[in-house]
């Protein structure tokens, strides 16, 4: 199995890559792993946000953040005779559930599952994501969150430095999904020609 994670705030494009990507380069799309535990289609996540919006809920990280390990466990193991791009893994999940209480929890599920070919981190600044947000909903819950953005890419690079996760953080604001998508698959080479 290959895997290349793609991290990032909501508004950053996220899905529009992972779909190009999967597309390009003929890897299987998986987004919310959990739901195909919880959910009885492919693109049916009714139950499995239910059950997250619970889990995010509560204010204990080790829970969330094994919660968010548990559906990367579930993942590796029913997609692993296939390659796979998924939206967020471990450095979304550490970014908003790690601290330096439950850094084990991280090495724990690494050592279990492994780390990802390659982490890539969507960026835009704070002003860049607002303004794609409300242009697709003016009351997205999400535009709460962009105060947030610039201490959340932190801890992701941060995390990916400190866990030795080979990474690549790219600037969407100025970038096409076409032009993102070909800086990914040039990194994606490289990491393999590296093995």
């Amino acid at each position: 199995m290959i895997h290349i994670s793609i991290e990032g705030m909501d508004g950053v494009g996220k899905s529009t890559v992972c779909n190009m990507l999967a597309q390009k380069l003929n890897y299987k799309f998986v987004e919310k792993p959990l739901h195909y535990l919880f959910d009885e289609e492919e693109g049916d996540f009714e139950n499995y946000i239910k059950i997250r919006n619970k889990v995010n809920a509560n204010p204990n990280r080790d829970f969330t953040a094994l919660f968010y390990g548990l559906g990367s466990m579930y993942m590796y193991e029913k997609f692993k005779d296939q390659n796979i791009i998924t939206d967020r893994h471990f450095a979304s999940n550490y970014a908003w559930s790690g601290n330096t209480k439950n850094d084990d929890v991280y090495d724990f599920l690494i050592k279990k599952i492994g780390k990802p070919l390659l982490t890539v981190i969507l960026y835009a600044p704070p002003s860049v994501i607002k303004e794609r947000l409300s242009s697709r909903c003016k009351t997205d819950s999400d535009l709460k969150k962009v105060g947030q953005s610039e201490q959340i890419y932190k801890k992701m690079i941060d995390f990916c430095m400190k866990k030795g996760f080979p990474h690549l953080v790219i600037d969407t604001s100025n970038l096409s999904p076409e032009e993102i998508t070909e800086k990914i698959i040039s990194k994606v080479w490289y990491e393999l020609w590296k093995k």
